[in-house]
């Protein structure tokens, strides 16, 4: 059994124009759209959603169960400032008429374990999974809830992740994005998932900067943009995540 599936990333070449030298300006494009179908695991503290919960394990049960990988397609499922996405690998995509269940349990330290089922089906891609834990010795209560995000006028996001140490890299990421206004102070929520660094979302108001968080392969990475226009490009340091692999 292998333990991670990251060599299946997608690489394209650009070549240079064909007056240039044939690796002069030549780059490197990594797809991260490796793993079709995941769950975002949305983990928070039952009595105060603006509690980061930094670090815990996942830990996943089930027919198939080995076949789990974080987005990233590691083996290690570690929950990250209480993120992490997980998916089945190519051998166990779902497909129509035959989902596929998993028991997936959640620790992080200073809380109850919680137990949460996921099914993968093959008319969904992508899925939200919120789970909110209580600290260890309090009584069960009702969890406190985020309040919804606002709604604007749509603006059109384009991620490209780069790295400092492969100039020669462009990450085209496939990934579900956090953001807060910054200087808020406040937790990050959930905006939405990108694909191939793309997405359209309703959440941000013109004129106001925010910071964007990802996470990847149990490390979080991000960037700051203020919002004036119906489209905006960002650029996100990725870090060893991706660079390291190649």
């Amino acid at each position: 059994m292998m333990k991670n599936i990251k060599k299946l990333l997608f690489v394209l070449l650009l070549l240079p124009v064909a007056c240039k030298k044939p690796t002069e300006d030549l780059k490197i494009v990594v797809d991260t759209n490796v793993i079709k179908y995941t769950a975002l695991i949305h983990v928070t503290d039952a009595s105060n959603p603006e509690v980061v919960l930094k670090s815990g394990t996942l830990s996943v049960s089930g027919d198939n169960a080995d076949d789990i990988y974080e987005i990233s397609g590691n083996k290690q499922l570690n929950i990250s400032n209480g993120v992490i996405a997980i998916g089945p690998g190519p051998a166990a995509v779902p497909v129509a008429g035959k989902p596929e269940t998993y028991s997936v349990q959640v620790k992080v330290p200073g809380y109850n374990t919680a137990t949460k089922s996921i099914t993968f089906t093959a008319d969904q891609k992508q899925q939200v999974i919120n789970v909110a834990l209580s600290k260890t010795g309090s009584v069960n209560s009702n969890p406190v809830t985020q309040k919804p995000l606002p709604v604007y006028d749509a603006v059109g996001l384009n991620f490209t992740g780069t790295c400092s140490s492969r100039p020669d890299l462009v990450i085209r990421p496939s990934m579900y994005v956090f953001f807060r206004e910054t200087g808020s102070g406040a937790a990050y929520q959930y905006l939405g998932y990108m694909e191939s660094g793309n997405m359209t979302v309703t959440a941000l108001e013109k004129g106001k900067t925010y910071d964007f968080q990802v996470t990847y392969d149990g490390q979080n990475y991000g960037t700051t943009q203020q919002i004036n226009n119906e489209s905006e490009s960002l650029t996100i340091n990725m870090g060893s995540a991706i660079c390291n692999n190649f």
